[in-house]
């Protein structure tokens, strides 16, 4: 098949959508698909440009969003993008964003009339704080991204979700087409601790200032608000008066850096917590090695890609009790989960102290990543990709059959016709009067007809 990516966000952005996104288009490309990613530009360029090979991507003319920075935006209908699409002969359309390029897609499969396949990657509720920094959220509401992603949902031939929480929460919204619950496979292979030499990893933790003796809780990916991590710099204090040779390394960027800077402060507990910054895509591997136990407080994750690296990295995974884990966690075989961040102090001191149980977490989370491929994602978007096909290719045979047919209204459909009993044939009657009255009885009968007609209509 053909496959067009469109997608708001793809490298240099380091983030689950991209790592989604390059780890489906690797392994579809393996498959033997030809798959074209399609994303936004870093400035308003006047043409389409082709950047990259493996796999192919082309920057889309963009600008900076006002309501919502640093993201940018494009116009919703490209006819240079839909020539591209016509020339590479595209089969299906998937889309990654519900905004800018997602209705780029959605305008462009309509165009072309090209099946559409979208993955819903986001709980758009649980984001309204961002447009406008927080200060359109009593205009902005949950309620009203609930309504944006059902009216959004129900465009596309089908959808594709991380988890049944999220169905269930399109469900909900009044989501009515195909939903695939399909987890996002990872390449597990960057993540493995047998990549690296002991004397590199050693290196890098002290250029982190962690030293020999110390314990890394770990907490990598984007620093926002919904990621919940001045919750988890709010239990430092107990945790190192518990074990003061833990320390929290804080792997990412993003609009809450600052925050949770002043609030390691303000606690004073900022020698116990390192802040290490946006690292390349290519170095993350390296920097899941410095901890020794990944933690999230976040309910705002539809699947946690981070989860699936920490694991694939053998890290024991801490995360708070959601639907969006249930499927992958079993709490004290493969993960701890807590329901209070105020559980968290304990919970890491009696990890720390049982060498015998980090060892079985670690063990039981590198066979359970083990199940979530890249291949066996690539195999179930592909399946998800000939339904989608199927249905629109029915649905477009049903629609060319009923070309040309006049459908009349409910009330004329539902409306019987009390056919005139025939007159008593007159043997003696001659054929000229049996004619007239076989006349006035068809002529009636259309009378009646334009009547009922005319009261429908009214």
């Amino acid at each position: 098949m053909n496959v067009a990516i469109i997608t708001d966000t793809y490298f240099p952005d380091i983030n689950g959508v991209t790592s989604s996104i390059y780890t489906l288009a690797r392994a579809l490309r393996k498959k033997g698909h030809r798959v074209y990613i399609f994303a936004t530009s870093d400035n308003n360029v006047p043409i389409v440009r082709r950047v990259h090979r493996n796999p192919p991507v082309f920057r889309i003319p963009s600008i900076p969003m006002l309501l919502v920075r640093p993201y940018r935006t494009t116009m919703p209908y490209s006819l240079r993008l839909v020539q591209i699409l016509r020339r590479l002969k595209i089969d299906v359309i998937h889309t990654q964003t519900e905004f800018s390029m997602g209705l780029v897609g959605l305008s462009s499969s309509m165009t072309l009339h090209l099946p559409i396949v979208h993955t819903y990657h986001t709980m758009l509720e649980d984001y309204t704080h961002y447009i406008l920094n927080g200060k359109a959220t009593k205009v902005i509401t949950p309620k009203m991204a609930q309504k944006y992603s059902k009216v959004f949902c129900n465009v596309p031939t089908g959808l594709i979700v991380p988890t049944e929480k999220v169905k269930n929460c399109l469900r909900s919204y009044g989501v009515k087409k195909p939903i695939y619950v399909i987890p996002t496979g990872i390449d597990i292979t960057p993540f493995r601790k047998s990549n690296f030499t002991e004397e590199e990893l050693r290196d890098l933790r002290h250029s982190l200032g962690i030293a020999d003796g110390d314990k890394v809780l770990l907490s990598l990916g984007r620093v926002a608000k919904e990621k919940s991590i001045d919750k988890v710099i709010a239990e430092m204090p107990p945790i190192v008066q518990k074990m003061p040779n833990v320390k929290l390394l804080v792997v990412g960027d993003g609009p809450a850096l600052d925050g949770l800077k002043k609030q390691a402060s303000e606690l004073g507990v900022s020698k116990n917590i390192i802040f290490a910054g946006a690292v390349p895509y290519a170095d993350i591997g390296r920097y899941y090695q410095m901890g020794d136990v990944f933690i999230s407080c976040s309910t705002s994750e539809t699947q946690g890609l981070t989860y699936y690296e920490a694991m694939a990295a053998g890290l024991p995974v801490m995360a708070r009790k959601d639907d969006a884990v249930n499927e992958l966690f079993i709490d004290g075989r493969n993960a701890c989960l807590f329901e209070k961040e105020q559980d968290i102090p304990d919970i890491l001191c009696s990890l720390f102290t049982d060498e015998a149980k980090m060892q079985m977490l670690s063990s039981e989370a590198q066979a359970t990543v083990e199940t979530y491929s890249a291949e066996v994602f690539a195999s179930r978007v592909e399946d998800a990709y000939k339904n989608a096909i199927a249905r629109h290719v029915r649905a477009k045979a049903i629609r060319r059959a009923n070309v040309g047919k006049i459908h009349s209204s409910r009330k004329l459909k539902k409306a019987k016709m009390v056919p005139v009993k025939p007159e008593e044939k007159d043997e003696e009657s001659s054929g000229i009067k049996a004619n007239a009255k076989k006349a006035y009885r068809t002529a009636s009968r259309y009378a009646h007809l334009l009547w009922l007609r005319k009261k429908s209509k009214k």
